[in-house]
């Protein structure tokens, strides 16, 4: 529920929380008298769940950064190359633990 601000001619300012649907108070609740409802501003917005920029691509990233150390680490095993393999995979951790994927 939205918290809006208000200005009394004689108390001065008060916020008062109320549905969105809810016509602005006409009258202070303290004294009585008229009330002006605020213009708001610096209003902060904080966008969680599934569905957004930060929160999709951050996890399809890191996704395709494990897909891809995958396929490198299966082509090393089926060259032969041990050693490639060993090297690339400390590599990948290495990587994977700086990027915060794992």
């Amino acid at each position: 529920m939205p918290i809006y601000d208000y200005r009394c001619e004689k108390c001065g300012h008060f916020e008062a929380k109320q549905k969105i649907t809810d016509d602005p108070l006409t009258v202070c609740p303290e004294c009585g008298s008229p009330v002006h409802r605020l213009i708001s501003k610096n209003v902060g917005v904080v966008f969680k769940g599934s569905g957004f920029y930060k929160t999709d691509n951050s996890l399809k990233d890191k996704a395709r950064t494990l897909n891809k150390a995958r396929q490198v680490d299966n082509q090393a095993i089926l060259d032969g190359d041990v050693k490639g393999f060993v090297e690339q995979s400390e590599k990948t951790t290495k990587n994977i633990a700086e990027s915060g994927a794992g």
